[in-house]
C-alpha cells in the first residue's frame, strides 16, 4: 500500500509540476467558467430574484464546461510525445495512473470551483452565510464523483477519433443526476428556516461517489490505450 500511495504522489506531483511550468490548464479552464459566470450573471441581471434562486443549478453549468476542458487537458498531457505509452511500460499499475489522475484533476477542480463561485456569489446576490460549510461540504462531496467520471471518462474519449465535444456527450448525461442531487441539496439548505446539510442528502451523493469511484476504478484499465 505505501509502495502504491508514493507512486501515486510521484505522478500527481509530476501532473502538478507541468501545470506549474505551462500553467495552461487551469488558466484556460478558470477563463471558460469566469466567462460562463459573467454572461450568465449579466443576463439575469435584471431579474435578481431568479438569478438568487438559480444560482446552485447556474454554477454547476460553470463546473460542469469548465470540468470538460479540464479533463480533457490534463489527459491530452499523457497523449504527447507518446507520454502515456511510456506510463504504460513503467512497472505500476494502471489503477495508480487512474488515482495520480483522479486527484490531480479533483485539486483543480476543486481551485476552479472555489474561483467560480467567488464571481457567482458577486453575480448572483447569493449568500453563503446561512451554511458556508455545508455548502462547500456539498460541492467536495460532489466534486469527488464529478471527477471520478471524468478521469474515467477522458481517458476513453482520448483513445478515440474523436475529439471535441464527445466528452461532454459522454459526461454530462452521466453526472446529471448527482449535479441535480447537489443542487437540490444545496436549495434545501438555503431555504428560510433551513438548519444546515440533510444527511440524506448528504448520504446520496456519498453513495453517487461511491458508485462512480469503483465503476471508473475497475472500468479504467480496459479504456485506457496507448
Amino acid at each position: 500500500m505505501s509502495t502504491m500511495l508514493s507512486q501515486v504522489a510521484v505522478l500527481v506531483e509530476k501532473d502538478l509540476r507541468i501545470e506549474g511550468r505551462t500553467r495552461q490548464t487551469l488558466g484556460i479552464v478558470l477563463v471558460l467558467g469566469i466567462l460562463i459566470t459573467s454572461v450568465l450573471g449579466l443576463g439575469l441581471s435584471s431579474q435578481p430574484q431568479l438569478a438568487a434562486l438559480g444560482a446552485p443549478a447556474i454554477l454547476w453549468v460553470a463546473y460542469l464546461f469548465s470540468g470538460v476542458l479540464c479533463f480533457e487537458k490534463t489527459m491530452a498531457v499523457e497523449r504527447q510525445e507518446g507520454a502515456l505509452a511510456g506510463l504504460l511500460l513503467a512497472p505500476i499499475d494502471r489503477s495508480v495512473i487512474f488515482a495520480a489522475k483522479l486527484f490531480t484533476n479533483l485539486l483543480l477542480m476543486l481551485g476552479t470551483a472555489a474561483v467560480i463561485t467567488a464571481v457567482g456569489l458577486l453575480f448572483f446576490n447569493f449568500s453563503l452565510a446561512a451554511a458556508p460549510l455545508g455548502f462547500v461540504l456539498v460541492i467536495a462531496i460532489s466534486m469527488l464523483g464529478f471527477a471520478a467520471l471524468g478521469t474515467l471518462l477522458s481517458a476513453l474519449a482520448s483513445s478515440t477519433r474523436l475529439q471535441g465535444g464527445f466528452l461532454a456527450m459522454l459526461l454530462f448525461p452521466l453526472i446529471l443526476p448527482l449535479v441535480i442531487a447537489s443542487t437540490v441539496q444545496i436549495n434545501a439548505m438555503f431555504r428560510p428556516g433551513a438548519t444546515g446539510a440533510d444527511t440524506g442528502g448528504l448520504a446520496i451523493l456519498g453513495a453517487f461517489d461511491l458508485i462512480f469511484l469503483v465503476t471508473s476504478w475497475i472500468v479504467f484499465e480496459l479504456v485506457l490505450e496507448p
